[in-house]
């Protein structure tokens, strides 16, 4: 039975292992969503006055250096959950829920700290804006995880 819930692991888990081995880039996620890359989708929807235009998107691309990152470090995240998810001990699970809470207000806090900045920048419209679709973004990216990844205890169920 325990290869048959590996086995469905692994199948469900499948798209999240090729979307970590690629580098930082969400090109084909929005790419497979949207039929375009993330920034083209960005500035279609934030506008911004043009004298202010070069500094905002100065920003905006420091912006999305650090979501990278942070990024990442939520793949490794989910990773770490997939590898160990057939024999998760209280501790480990602890420790997920720990780092999953970090990262998400390291996640907060970034967008906080560059919505401040691209609104001094660019003004509240865009700034609001900017922090509209990034929070639009990280739902779509949230839920794909959870369509792909059981849930703790989901996969005992089944015998």
């Amino acid at each position: 039975m325990k290869k048959i819930c590996t086995l469905i692991i692994a199948c469900m888990l499948s798209p999240l292992a090729m979307l970590a081995q690629q580098d930082t880039n969400d090109t084909d996620f929005f790419q497979a969503l949207f039929g375009v890359d993330k920034l083209t989708i960005v500035k279609d929807f934030i506008n911004v006055d043009s004298e202010n235009k070069d500094a905002f998107w100065e920003i905006y691309k420091t912006y999305e250096a650090d979501r990278k990152e942070l990024r990442s470090e939520r793949i490794a995240l989910i990773t770490d959950y997939a590898e160990n998810y057939t024999s998760l001990s209280n501790d480990k699970m602890e420790e997920l829920c720990k780092r999953s809470l970090k990262q998400s207000k390291n996640n907060a806090k970034n967008i906080e700290k560059y919505f401040k900045k691209l609104k001094k920048a660019g003004g509240i419209k865009a700034a609001a804006q900017f922090l509209q679709i990034e929070n639009y973004f990280l739902s779509l990216s949230k839920t794909a995880v959870y369509e792909n990844v059981p849930f703790i205890g989901e996969l005992e169920t089944i015998e």
